[in-house]
């Protein structure tokens, strides 16, 4: 059976990406846990604000495609946190006697493809609060990672590991799935970066280019900065600044 390169690099993460967990602590303040409620964080990463979640409600499980962000997020404190595949939520709600036992579901990662899962787990009248990548989000880098390799003969758009909805599409696929929207919002959210554009390329750009060698890698990432440069880069002060896009979702299932 082929075995699934793990991509994420915890130390990447916390020095080149510590904002994603730090920015988004208003969204901790929409899902609003409870003393008694039980909350699955879909996608915890390394568990920064899975640990700040556990505080505050009754169980809070993390859980998280990745072994070496679990981990990491064990090692940072968090009481129960599992390597499970988001796309197998479903089963995996099912196998482990969670199906219908979650008050709400937290994300703050990409989850279009496991909206089934997590209606599967929540109880009714149960609540989804997330936020990811929406329509746009990172337009020039991924637009520049294409360019890049159709230009080394791959398809690069095939490769793209990133899915971003317009907030009509992901509206949809919420109604499709038995679930209420009370707010669904797309917005911008221009972002520094603490170090600079290859060290967001390393963290969040290496399923683009894991299968390519080291040369050819190391030729795409610099040739990405390149073609980035002119609208991420300010000369004046050297720092770096990607316009993310977000989708914000609060929505209760039906």
């Amino acid at each position: 059976m082929e075995t699934q390169t793990d991509s994420w690099s915890p130390s990447n993460y916390s020095y080149h990406a510590r904002y994603v967990s730090t920015i988004p602590q208003d969204l901790i303040s929409l899902l609003s846990p409870k003393s008694h409620e039980r909350i699955l964080d879909l996608g915890c990463g390394d568990g920064v604000l899975t640990f700040q979640i556990q505080q505050m409600c009754k169980e809070c499980i993390g859980i998280d495609k990745s072994p070496r962000m679990i981990e990491a997020a064990r090692s940072a404190g968090c009481k129960d946190v599992r390597v499970v595949d988001g796309e197998k939520l479903k089963e995996w709600s099912i196998s482990e006697g969670f199906e219908g036992t979650f008050d709400a579901v937290f994300s703050n990662a990409d989850q279009e493809a496991v909206v089934e899962g997590i209606r599967t787990c929540l109880k009714p009248s149960g609540r989804l609060v997330l936020e990811m990548g929406g329509k746009g989000n990172v337009q020039v880098i991924e637009r520049s990672m294409i360019s890049a390799l159709d230009k080394r003969g791959y398809n690069g758009a095939s490769l793209s590991p990133w899915v971003f909805p317009s907030k009509e599409t992901f509206s949809a696929l919420l109604t499709n799935a038995s679930f209420q929207i009370s707010s669904i919002n797309l917005f911008p959210r221009p972002t520094y970066l603490p170090t600079n554009l290859r060290g967001w390329i390393d963290t969040f750009g290496n399923q683009f280019i894991q299968n390519l060698d080291d040369k050819e890698r190391e030729d795409v990432i610099n040739e990405v900065i390149k073609m980035c440069k002119p609208e991420v880069y300010n000369e004046k002060d050297g720092s770096w600044m990607i316009m993310y896009v977000r989708l914000r979702v609060l929505a209760y299932l039906v």
